[in-house]
């Protein structure tokens, strides 16, 4: 039997397995699969008292599981929730308005609010990847103006893409596509993919030459490529 419970920015699903024993037991096991086994005779508030019991146990060991196997963690959009913006966490306020004809989205300093005419999951994802794509443009236009000083060749032109396997791309004509989910890393990250992608402008290829470039106006790239390895593939909406 499964079932759902909230736990700080996120609702955890698990499992209830009721057999012939004494105690209860609580396992955790790869993807952040939460299982609960119990007695025939405990009821399911019981369960959640003990669920709640051990809440710090069961969050850290869900964090660990997701850091190391890169496991993007899925949003509910429910209120309390975390939605990412230039590396920071924003607390997700959900705000049902039947008036409205579509989802409209405000970013203060400490939340992320999103009045909605539903709670319809699909409308919202949707809505936040168009506003994500919308404030990725910005953001990454006004980076390629900043670091177009380091380059002879002009950008042709920028596309915001929802990219499955790249963070950005380059073409023969100096087109630029980038990922919108960039716009959720630190701005450190996303200048380095900038970068990188304008370092293609020059040289077509990752040759020595190529990576000599992005050096020269991003010394600490490795680093930049290495958090994108590590934590780019949680960046999620």
């Amino acid at each position: 039997m499964n079932f759902n419970i909230v736990f700080e920015d996120r609702i955890i699903e698990y499992n209830v397995i009721y057999s012939k024993r004494k105690t209860l037991e609580i396992s955790i096991k790869a993807p952040g699969i939460v299982t609960v086994r119990a007695p025939q005779y405990v009821s399911k508030s019981q369960i959640e008292k003990n669920l709640r019991k051990k809440e710090k146990w069961l969050i850290e060991k869900l964090h660990f599981l997701s850091d190391s196997q890169n496991i993007p963690i899925k949003k509910n959009y429910v209120s309390g929730e975390y939605l990412m913006y230039l590396g920071k966490n924003y607390i997700l306020d959900l705000v049902i308005n039947e008036d409205l004809k579509k989802p409209e989205i405000k970013l203060t300093q400490h939340n992320l609010i999103i009045t909605a005419p539903t709670r319809d999951e699909d409308i919202i994802r949707k809505s936040m990847e168009i506003w994500y794509k919308a404030i990725a443009k910005q953001m990454i236009e006004e980076r390629i103006s900043y670091y177009s000083k380091y380059f002879n060749k002009k950008v042709n032109s920028i596309k915001i893409k929802a990219q499955k396997t790249r963070w950005g791309s380059c073409n023969y004509k100096n087109d630029l596509f980038f990922n919108y989910k960039l716009i959720m890393s630190p701005l450190p990250i996303l200048d380095y993919v900038v970068v990188h992608e304008m370092c293609h402008m020059e040289h077509k290829h990752h040759q020595k030459s190529f990576w000599n470039n992005v050096a020269s106006i991003i010394p600490d790239y490795s680093e930049k490529r290495k958090w994108l390895k590590e934590h780019g593939a949680k960046l999620e909406i």
